[in-house]
């Protein structure tokens, strides 16, 4: 029945382009009103956390692990994993010097989980977060991946870590693992060095290890030095891909061009229907303020990088501390790591900047099944209706910087699923549009809660549907000058729901 509320103009031109937005609740028909689907998000626990922090023990660090730990916990975080960089027999010193500070971080901090990782230095292409699972091997473990496959280790020169086929190999290797680890691209399109087929290499080598890359990348603070927001002031250089363009070397809206295009890379990859999943986090070595003058050259002498006690009279780095602006919040089943991993694993995850909102409840629910992002909502048959739920929640608190962010603005961006890609380097999805952008006041209000829905009638194929907003009114998140003021410009990104049809 249509409701006689009246319609904004992008309502309008969503029904025109045959979708049925609802601004309350969906239709419920009697068949589902008997099966009564049950809500993906009614049980579970809400926890944010950091996959890619440093300390001391990189070459370009400066924090002890428990320094960082206690800073993850100031700014909010319930888990996060230390992830210094492989480089010349780090494998040694994480193993012997690193590690034991890090289970008296785990110790000290029991409000948070702590994992083991390693920023892997991947061959032939960017850096990735390699997290364990906490067992009694976990320091054995990961510092033989690094002495077998990290392109800048030198403890195994018995060894290849330089070729594509050497990382699809040590992908393969974590596969191999029991508890399974898990693999994200980190910055992937800061240098263009991890081109579409490494990706889908990958992806193939290691279906439950690797399973997405940074959405938003960290060194966000970089503009408030007068740098390129992210640290993404590149060129292509040697082993770039070609087809990459310019503008993918920057920033826009905070997030990756990968993720930010809409058609773009991320979207070729969920029109195979893969579970590629995106991220955000930190990148944290030094905080933009810090004003500490360091010995860098002890790295390679001690292991780790030395305090000289001496003061600049301007900060040289361009990080925020974990968890101050960045956050990956994650829908686990319990506050328990392996529980983490899997809702990483499995895109039950959201991505935000300066806290714009604190919960994204992101579903798509059919006569029969609800399902919520990261997850497949498989129909009964063809030309089902399918009701797409938004349900998000603005802090009631200031953010770090002391403001109030006020949401503009949600997107709903959906794509067909059209299967494997003949061509390894593709890097578009034509069918990816933005089928609808509501405005907050087109929202139903559940309490603290801020509520959309919309209709995609008589589904006959397979498709994906993600979800974006945005603090300012622009229509598509702008390339980022060196100018804009991170506190400013806020976006968060949901991870999609796939939707499959019968045959």
């Amino acid at each position: 029945m249509e409701s006689s509320t009246k319609f904004s103009r992008r309502v309008f031109i969503a029904r025109a382009a045959g979708m049925v937005l609802s601004l309350g609740a969906p239709t419920i028909g009697k068949a589902e009103r008997l099966l009564r689907p049950t809500d993906p998000f009614a049980s579970g626990v809400w926890l944010a956390g950091d996959h890619h922090i440093h300390t001391k023990y990189s070459y370009d660090g400066e924090y002890e692990i428990g320094q960082q730990v206690r800073n993850a916990v100031k700014y909010g975080l319930n888990w996060c994993a230390i992830t210094d960089h492989g480089g010349p027999h780090h494998d040694k010193v994480a193993r012997e010097m690193a590690y034991p500070e890090l289970v008296k971080a785990r110790r000290d901090n029991p409000s948070i989980l702590v994992f083991q990782g390693l920023e892997w230095n991947i061959p032939s292409a960017e850096h990735g977060s390699v997290i364990l699972p906490p067992t009694e091997s976990e320091a054995e473990q990961i510092a033989l991946f690094e002495a077998l496959y990290d392109e800048k280790n030198l403890s195994r020169p018995d060894v290849s870590h330089s070729t594509e086929a050497d990382a699809v190999n040590a992908v393969r290797y974590l596969q191999s693992l029991t508890p399974k680890p898990l693999f994200i691209a980190n910055h992937p399109a800061r240098r263009g060095l991890d081109s579409p087929h490494e990706m889908r290499n990958w992806s193939d080598a290691g279906p439950d290890v690797a399973r997405g890359f940074e959405g938003a990348p960290g060194h966000a603070a970089c503009t408030l030095v007068g740098r390129r927001r992210g640290e993404y002031d590149k060129t292509p250089g040697k082993g770039a891909f070609p087809g990459y363009p310019l503008e993918s070397y920057r920033t826009w809206g905070g997030y990756d061009w990968y993720v930010a295009k809409v058609g773009g890379l991320w979207d070729s990859l969920l029109g195979e229907g893969r579970p590629w999943y995106i991220t955000a986090n930190s990148d944290s070595h030094r905080h933009w303020d810090d004003r500490k003058l360091l010995d860098f050259s002890t790295y390679l002498t001690r292991g780790y990088v030395t305090d000289t006690g001496k003061t600049t009279d301007q900060g040289t780095d361009f990080d925020f501390y974990p968890g101050e602006y960045t956050k990956t919040w994650v829908h686990a089943t319990r506050r328990e790591p392996l529980a983490i991993l899997d809702a990483l694993r499995n895109g039950r995850m959201f991505t935000v900047l300066g806290d714009l909102i604190d919960r994204l409840e992101f579903s798509a629910r059919s006569e029969s099944r609800w399902a919520p992002m990261g997850d497949t909502l498989m129909l009964d048959r063809q030309g089902e209706n399918v009701d797409v739920t938004v349900r998000l929640r603005v802090p009631a608190r200031p953010n770090w910087a002391g403001r109030r962010p006020t949401l503009h603005h949600v997107d709903l961006i959906a794509g067909d699923i059209l299967g494997p890609a003949a061509d390894r380097d593709a890097m578009e999805n034509p069918t990816t549009k933005v089928v609808a952008q509501l405005g907050v006041r087109e929202a139903r209000r559940e309490g603290p809660f801020l509520v959309f829905t919309h209709r995609f009638p008589n589904v006959r194929k397979g498709f994906y549907v993600r979800v974006r907003g945005a603090s300012t009114p622009v229509d598509a998140p702008r390339m980022d000058p060196v100018t804009v003021d991170p506190w400013e410009d806020l976006w968060f990104y949901g991870n999609p729901v796939f939707v499959r049809v019968p045959g």
